[in-house]
């Protein structure tokens, strides 16, 4: 068992969701792709680790022991990190050394570990040190209204900023719809028409490879 925790009451341009999450018990669980990049906290009895991921194309299995903490802070897709810019992030996973107990080291910044509580400081520390940007023309794409200017800029924008093609983000957005439809009991085949699959099976096959799992799967979950 586990309880999972959102951040209410505080919205950032550049911070699409902040999650804590408890294991009452050991386990494994799926970190699917969300169409963000994060800075991830994983605490222990004995120890803490701070990870920067990319943005993830597929679905990666934690394992986790009683007593285990995640706190996820994940950045919206206009947001990059220009010392580990999306293009050389996709997939990967950077852990990030330890100074003392109670900080970490980005670059040459020495900056406080966050807790659910004080991730707004952090937040806007990033923010304030050009830690963290906003790339103006990928926040147009992902928007609906992307700024005027050639369709090769575009994507290049998109995809340096972000690791992956316009065309796998949208993907990956469109299999999240699907996930939490049929997590509702919706029928698979009303889920594919919907959000325009061009069959069933395209979408089982879709969902299967970026989510890792199938609607069967999510029926017995």
């Amino acid at each position: 068992m586990h309880d999972v925790t959102k951040l209410e009451g505080w919205s950032s341009p550049h911070v699409e969701a902040v999650t804590r999450t408890r294991f009452a018990t050991g386990g494994s669980m799926k970190m699917q792709p969300d169409g963000c990049w994060d800075v991830v906290i994983f605490r222990n009895a004995d120890t803490t680790t701070v990870l920067r991921t990319g943005m993830t194309t597929t679905a990666v299995t934690h394992d986790y022991a009683a007593g285990d903490e995640i706190l996820a802070i994940a950045f919206k897709a206009s947001s990059f990190m220009p010392l580990m810019p999306g293009e050389l992030m996709r997939d990967q996973g950077v852990v990030l050394p330890l100074i003392g107990k109670d900080r970490f080291r980005l670059g040459a910044d020495v900056l406080e570990i966050p807790t659910f509580d004080t991730v707004d400081g952090f937040v806007g520390k990033l923010v304030r040190s050009s830690i963290v940007e906003d790339n103006r023309v990928v926040a147009s794409i992902v928007s609906g209204h992307p700024m005027a200017m050639s369709e090769r800029t575009l994507q290049r924008h998109f995809l340096k900023t972000t690791g992956v093609t316009y065309k796998t983000f949208t993907q990956i957005e469109r299999a999240q719809k699907a996930l939490a439809l049929l997590q509702q009991g919706r029928p698979a085949a009303d889920v594919a028409f919907a959000l325009g699959y061009a069959d069933q099976p395209h979408m089982i096959r879709s969902v299967k490879a970026i989510m890792g799992v199938t609607p069967g799967q999510i029926g017995r979950s």
